[in-house]
């Protein structure tokens, strides 16, 4: 799930109005602690020819109501995860969804503590290709019809006073597959540890996937070890929702672990395992000694 803000700053004195610059606002920004008032379930949707609809629940869990404008984006996902979407007549390298989905509805508010449903319809054409298609839904607040879920008012001196009401949109990818029989395949390809740069820190290590085929990927990576012969095996770490998209042929992650240092000789499995549709099903698993 992506979020962006839309930011409504204003100077109050003398009974005049100004807009904050933007650096101020950033400097606001990491100040203020931020937290999302509106949760989305699912954070991703699969569609495909046996199953054509799907519904998303928004949940409003604060004191006030929430109206959004259900929109469809374009994003593309570098190989560390990242989600930028494409600018203005920028040529978008993956096969695109929106055209072949139905929102109902447009938009919708989602009262004080309420939930509002919101149906996704795919409906193929007669000359879509088989392959993977995807868009992103995108969540646009409505920042005269909503409730701030963050307000914060702050004192300059001489009669100043900065108020900075955030309103969060967010944004989750809709994924469709159409007449893809094969699963793609997927391969571990380097796991390589990640040296501290604070004391203290965690133990990380570096998993690159690389895939292949016509589909992409959706899993988490788990990683599992076992201290010695008589050592149960425990979970260290976890990175869920781990997508390689159709238009990626590699992805990388970084993942902390739960322990500083890991034992020598320790055992490690590192695996990339389905969720959702792709649920029980291991594309990969590394397991090596640690030296």
């Amino acid at each position: 799930m992506r979020c962006s803000s839309l930011i409504r700053c204003l100077y109050r004195k003398s009974g005049q109005v100004v807009l904050v610059g933007a650096a101020m606002l950033a400097v606001m920004l990491l100040a203020t602690p931020v937290r999302a008032d509106i949760l989305i379930s699912p954070i991703r949707v699969h569609l495909d020819d046996d199953n054509k609809t799907a519904s998303v629940i928004l949940r409003n869990p604060s004191k006030g109501p929430r109206t959004y404008r259900l929109e469809w984006i374009e994003q593309r996902m570098s190989e560390d995860g990242i989600y930028k979407q494409y600018k203005e007549g920028e040529v978008v390298q993956h096969s695109v969804a929106s055209p072949y989905l139905r929102l109902s509805p447009r938009q919708v508010t989602v009262p004080a503590n309420g939930n509002q449903s919101v149906r996704i319809q795919y409906r193929p054409s007669a000359d879509m290709k088989p392959g993977e298609y995807r868009s992103h839904l995108f969540f646009r607040v409505m920042p005269e019809l909503s409730e701030p879920f963050s307000v914060t008012e702050m004192s300059g001196g001489e009669g100043i006073t900065l108020k900075l009401n955030m309103q969060l949109s967010m944004s989750i990818p809709v994924v469709v597959k159409h007449q893809v029989s094969e699963l793609p395949e997927v391969k571990i390809i380097a796991v390589d540890p990640v040296p501290a740069t604070a004391p203290g820190q965690s133990a990380q290590l570096a998993v690159t996937l690389q895939r292949s085929g016509m589909a992409g990927s959706f899993g988490k990576v788990v990683v599992e070890m076992q201290a010695g012969p008589d050592a149960p095996v425990e979970l260290i770490g976890m990175a869920g929702n781990v997508s390689v998209y159709a238009d990626a042929a590699q992805r990388r992650l970084v993942l902390n672990l739960r322990d500083q240092q890991i034992p020598v000789g320790a055992w490690l499995r590192v695996a990339y395992e389905g969720m959702e549709e792709y649920k029980g099903h291991i594309w990969d698993e590394k397991v090596f000694q640690n030296r």
